[in-house]
């Protein structure tokens, strides 16, 4: 009998569990439906003001997971309201979202972008049908480290898996702006509208951005013979000359540029010559802040390019080839 007991209690509480669960994904779902909705109408808002276009976005379902705060959109739509859509994505996930406050540690992901056909029906039918084929993936990342003020984000975007960009920068002394940031996420847009409307509003937060620093970052690009196709289609449809004749035309710029430094140019020239993997990566020993660059104090004592590849810490490397004044 106390055997039976216990086994329907088991089986109330893992019942009672399971709604539980069900129910928090179900109002995690309302929520990002309720914030779509309400972006459509702030961005309808703006277009009315003449601030941007009508952009609206759709899709056809959503579901959300409260164990590993994330999203999943499937087949969302981004075009302009009134005259089509110009990008679908099949899936977006978002990794790391909070009801409260911002997540020190986030994601996300895009897979299956395409441009929709209204994108393309003012370029020649030949490129329109080449891009409609081709398939993007985008991915992005985050994490923030309260105890240091630190954050570093990068982004990478995948065409076919024959060509891709990545980017990663870490910054310094970001915790004002971090603050500020999770400030204005727990308003409702109202809140936030008014907020905006504040006459210290910009200023303050264009010196919390002004305080934050680049220490260093690093930007990638690899290619299997996309970019050599994606010139010879636009060489087609007369927009540009073909990727022979443009390797050969920045070449000879940078060739008889002698402002451009050897470390500079000759990995740069290998990469165009045979366009597989190109890098270039930073890091600075005193990260100077947004402020100082925007004033020029940054470059105090920097005369030469030489000067600010070393300051820098600039590597680049093309292909097998790399150039670097780091000692």
């Amino acid at each position: 009998m106390v055997k039976k007991v216990w086994l329907g209690v088991v089986l109330v509480l893992s019942a009672s569990a399971v709604a539980g669960f069900f129910y928090a994904n179900h109002h995690a779902e309302q929520l990002m439906a309720g914030h779509i909705e309400r972006s459509n109408q702030q961005y309808l808002q703006l277009a009315e003001q003449g601030d941007m276009p009508p952009i609206h976005m759709s899709y056809s379902q959503l579901s959300a997971n409260v164990i590993t705060s994330s999203y999943k959109i499937q087949d969302l739509t981004i075009g302009i309201a009134g005259v089509g859509d110009f990008i679908t994505v099949g899936q977006v996930e978002l990794i790391g979202l909070q009801r409260d406050g911002l997540p020190v540690d986030g994601a996300a992901r895009l897979k299956d972008l395409k441009l929709a056909p209204q994108a393309l029906a003012s370029l020649p039918k030949e490129l329109a049908d080449y891009l409609a084929t081709l398939v993007m993936e985008m991915s992005y990342q985050y994490k923030y480290k309260a105890k240091t003020g630190d954050l570093t984000f990068q982004q990478e975007l995948r065409v076919d898996h024959h060509f891709s960009v990545n980017y990663r920068f870490a910054l310094t002394g970001v915790t004002e702006l971090w603050q500020f940031a999770e400030n204005i996420h727990g308003l409702t847009p109202e809140q936030q509208q008014r907020q905006s409307e504040q006459p210290n509003y910009l200023p303050d937060l264009m010196k919390k951005v002004g305080a934050i620093g680049v220490a260093s970052g690093s930007f990638v690009v690899e290619n299997k013979a996309f970019l050599q196709q994606l010139f010879d289609q636009l060489a087609a449809a007369q927009i540009t000359t073909d990727y022979a004749s443009t390797q050969q035309q920045l070449s000879s710029a940078i060739m008889h540029n002698p402002q451009i430094p050897a470390v500079i140019s000759e990995p740069v020239l290998n990469f165009l010559k045979q366009p597989e993997r190109l890098k270039l990566s930073f890091q600075f020993q005193q990260p100077p802040t947004f402020s100082q660059m925007q004033d020029g104090s940054a470059m105090t004592g920097i005369e030469t390019a030489e000067d600010f590849i070393e300051f820098a810490g600039i590597t680049i490397e093309g292909n097998a080839v790399s150039g670097s004044l780091l000692k």
